[in-house]
This record gives C-alpha cells, structure tokens and sequence, in this order.
C-alpha cells in the first residue's frame, strides 16, 4: 500500500506540473490523486468499522446462546433480531469492499494515464489535446483509452449508490455513521473531478449525443413524412375505388 501511494504521488507530481496559462482548463491532478488515496483510507475504515459491529453483535448472539434462566421464546426473539442485524452488516461489508476495488481501478487508471503522458514526452496539456483530436477523428486506441475512465466511473458511482441504499437501512453507531459521512464526501468528490477528468479528454461524447439527437430527429421526421404520404396514398385509392364502383353502377 505504501508503495502503492508513493506511486500515486509521482504521479500526482509530473502531471500536477503544468503551466498556469494553459490553453485548456488545467484538471487539480494533486487534487484527484488525493482524493482518490483519500477515499480509499476512508473505505479501508469503514470496513475495519463495519467488522468491529459484526464481531460485537456475533459475541451478543453467543452470549444469548449460552444464557441460562431466562425466558427461551425471549432469547429466541432477541437472538432473531441480531442474526438479522448482523446480515444486513454483512451485507453491506461486502458492498463496502466492492466499493474499495472500483476506487482501487480508479487510482489504477490514473496512474495508467499519468505513464502515457510520461512516456509521450508531452506537456499534460498537449496530451490531452491529442487526446481529444484522435477521439474526434475516432481513434480506436484513444475511445478505447476514454470508454474504460468512464466505465471504472460509472462502476464507482454504481457501487457507491447501493452501499448508500443499504446503509439507509441500518441504524449505524455514531463512529460508523461518522466514517460513513466521512466516505460519502470523499466520493462526492471524486465523482466531482472524475466527470472534469472526462470532460477534459473528450468533447467526443457530446458530439456523440448531438449525432444522436440529429439522427432520432431525422428518422421521426421521415417516419412522420411516410406516415403523411401513406394517408394520402389510402385517401386517392379511396376517390379511385368509389369513382369505379359509381361507373359500374350506371354502366349496369
């Protein structure tokens, strides 16, 4: 792990070393590597938390079990209630470590990108600028390069999401509840300057979507047309049929 953080901060270092009048707005890489390290911490504690609670309520189960004298339908109920509890900790542990490997692919794609600048010899500036040229013109290496960032950051939010989602469901304890809103401001964050990293890469994907649009559009008009011209077509072959059934009718 430390070494893992060490290299983070090189990273953080050769890309943060940009000129302050750059052309192109200049992503706080000093900012999102910390960030990312940041969150990781703050994940890594909340599982160590949510591992304490588990063993807590698992020593109250037992201590349940091995009660004498007491009402056994009331052990029962009790013992119930924290096989319960301890599930839906469980549960959320898991998710907790789910959340821990996205970030981790997270701090993994920094670190790819920061090697690719390195090894370009470019400024970060110029390499994005690349970046966003070869993704204009559909380079494959550069939308593929864009498409896994983006995948790895919407994994991230998935994930994130959903351990909220459970977290609402259990009454944490004031330290957890504490690392909890310790983790979710970590994550607005990196959500935060995730979205500018993407931003910054590409103007590809809005051009995308306006394609998108443009084309939606274009086939509602035509189907539209097709449908007006198909109405008229019914309506002149309507006029023909009665004009020869009515010819019929004097010829008899």
């Amino acid at each position: 792990m430390k070494k893992w953080i060490a290299n983070l901060a090189v990273a953080a270092s050769v890309l943060g070393a940009a000129p302050a009048h750059a052309a192109l707005p200049v992503t706080d890489w000093v900012g999102l590597v910390q960030t990312t390290i940041s969150a990781l911490q703050s994940i890594k504690s909340e599982v160590y938390e949510n591992t304490n609670i588990v063993y807590q309520y698992q020593m109250m189960a037992n201590q349940l079990l091995q009660a004498t004298g007491l009402d056994p339908e009331a052990i029962m109920e009790q013992f119930n209630s924290i096989k319960d509890e301890i599930g839906k900790y469980e549960v959320y542990g898991t998710t907790l470590k789910d959340l821990y490997g996205t970030v981790a692919d997270n701090a993994d794609y920094l670190k790819k990108i920061q090697s690719m600048v390195v090894s370009s010899g470019k400024t970060k500036e110029q390499w994005f600028e690349d970046q966003r040229s070869l993704l204009t013109n559909g380079d494959k290496t550069a939308k593929a390069l864009f498409s896994l960032g983006e995948q790895i950051f919407k994994n991230t939010q998935s994930v994130a999401k959903r351990r909220e989602k459970i977290q609402s469901q259990i009454k944490l304890s004031p330290t957890a509840q504490a690392a909890a809103q310790t983790t979710n401001q970590m994550l607005d964050v990196l959500a935060s300057q995730n979205s500018d990293l993407l931003q910054l890469m590409s103007v590809r994907a809005q051009a995308d979507a306006d394609r998108d649009q443009q084309t939606v559009a274009k086939e509602t008009q035509s189907a539209d047309a097709m449908r007006s011209m198909a109405g008229v077509q019914d309506e002149e072959l309507k006029n023909l049929r009665a004009r020869v059934f009515s010819r019929k009718l004097q010829a008899n």
